[in-house]
């Protein structure tokens, strides 16, 4: 893990570079996560009869919970609650990937959490952010929009604009953060299962203590992300915040 190198390629002589594995990351989760929820909302019934439709219902109904405590229901939720199932999906998807198996070749990492990569969850908190704007500004109208930038005094709006560019960092941060400092842990730990008998039995039950642990964790970063979202939403659509 700690010898990872990344295989970066420009595009066709545009000076844009593309991280080859975390695309490849990207496009599996992308497919996985299509899989598991297709998977999960199969035959679903007025009456659940199965495990899978129980899982179902309880990931929706805590995903509606969060957007209930932040916007209003009626208004603004019924149309977010299918944004909040997608992005806790697929994150969670992201998170656990990395836990269960990498794939190596040529000291390359191809297959591991994509949200390991900086760049991924820059580049969604990106789209989050921008996205609230675009809500806000959609919802509310263009005078409420302005009108959080100057209420607080002039003084105030140069910070209210830095802040949303904080908010891209703190979002994204957390979130790599975490699953990174997961996944060089599980690198370390898995070093030490080959460094002799004694360490190797220490090192194994560390690996699959940490594993079970990470991916409690990769729930939980995915369901933090999404609640947060909402949080952003929340002070772009309501009239106090």
């Amino acid at each position: 893990m700690h010898e990872q190198t990344y295989l970066i390629t420009e595009l066709f002589g545009t000076g844009i570079t593309l991280n080859i594995p975390s695309a490849i990351t990207t496009i599996i989760t992308c497919i996985l996560t299509f899989i598991i929820v297709k998977y999960l909302t199969s035959r679903i019934k007025l009456r659940p009869d199965s495990k899978r439709q129980n899982m179902a219902e309880m990931i929706a109904f805590i995903i509606k919970d969060s957007a209930i405590s932040n916007v209003n229901w009626t208004k603004y939720g019924k149309s977010l609650w299918g944004l909040g199932l997608s992005l806790a999906s697929l994150i969670a998807v992201a998170n656990i990937i990395g836990v269960i198996v990498e794939v190596t070749y040529g000291n390359v990492m191809y297959l591991n959490s994509v949200t390991a990569d900086s760049t991924f969850t820059f580049t969604m908190a990106g789209m989050m952010i921008l996205f609230t704007h675009y809500y806000g500004f959609k919802h509310k109208g263009s005078k409420h929009y302005f009108r959080t930038y100057v209420s607080g005094g002039a003084l105030l709006s140069p910070f209210k604009v830095l802040e949303e560019f904080v908010n891209i960092l703190t979002l994204s941060l957390r979130l790599y953060g975490n699953i990174y400092a997961g996944e060089i842990l599980l690198g370390l730990l898995s070093t030490l299962t080959l460094s002799g008998i004694v360490y190797g039995v220490l090192g194994m039950v560390g690996l699959i203590t940490w594993k079970a642990f990470s991916i409690f964790v990769g729930f939980i970063q995915a369901y933090i992300f999404t609640i947060m979202v909402f949080v952003y939403l929340s002070h772009k659509v309501e009239d106090e915040h």
